[in-house]
């Protein structure tokens, strides 16, 4: 539209009323949104949005409207207090789902997403970071062992040592 056109001067419409209007993208809560970022920026020809885990984990804690299982939840904010993120052998979940199988991880943080027996009343979690979640299943023997399994609820974080993948 030529905006030296004599018929809209003087109408009290503003220049930017006459360009088309941006539809505002709904944010996806969680790490989700850092992709979602990432292609809303491609698309407004800004590039693309690359930041490490750490950076990834970060962010997840501090932005607000992001996944509140990590920025309310106590037992989550404990374990990145105490330093569990920066121990050597960390692993993000992200980077577990990309090993084979039988591959063994030194150190994974989660939280419990939720838990269950399966039919053969073998436990299972559904654990979850700021990266990624994945399903995980305990040994029946470790379960069994102490009163691990009545601490084992929904929102507990666990850090796990020398797991192995299946």
């Amino acid at each position: 539209m030529d905006k030296s056109n004599p018929k809209w001067k003087g109408k009290g419409i503003a220049e930017c009323s006459l360009r088309s209007e941006r539809v505002p993208h709904r944010k996806i809560p969680g790490p989700a949104s850092v992709v979602q970022e990432a292609l809303h920026r491609k698309s407004e020809g800004e590039g693309v949005l690359v930041m490490t885990t750490q950076e990834a984990v970060h962010r997840a804690l501090t932005v607000e409207n992001e996944d509140t299982n990590f920025v309310d939840n106590p037992a989550w904010i404990n374990v990145v207090k105490e330093g569990y993120l920066e121990l050597a052998g960390y692993t993000d979940l992200v980077t577990v789902n990309k090993f084979p199988s039988f591959a063994r991880v030194d150190l994974v943080v989660a939280l419990v997403k939720s838990c269950g027996h399966t039919q053969s009343r073998s436990p299972w979690l559904h654990l979850k970071d700021p990266t990624s979640s994945v399903e995980a299943s305990i040994h029946h023997k470790a379960y069994a062992e102490g009163d691990f399994a009545k601490k084992i609820k929904t929102g507990v974080c666990l850090v796990l040592r020398n797991i192995v993948l299946f």
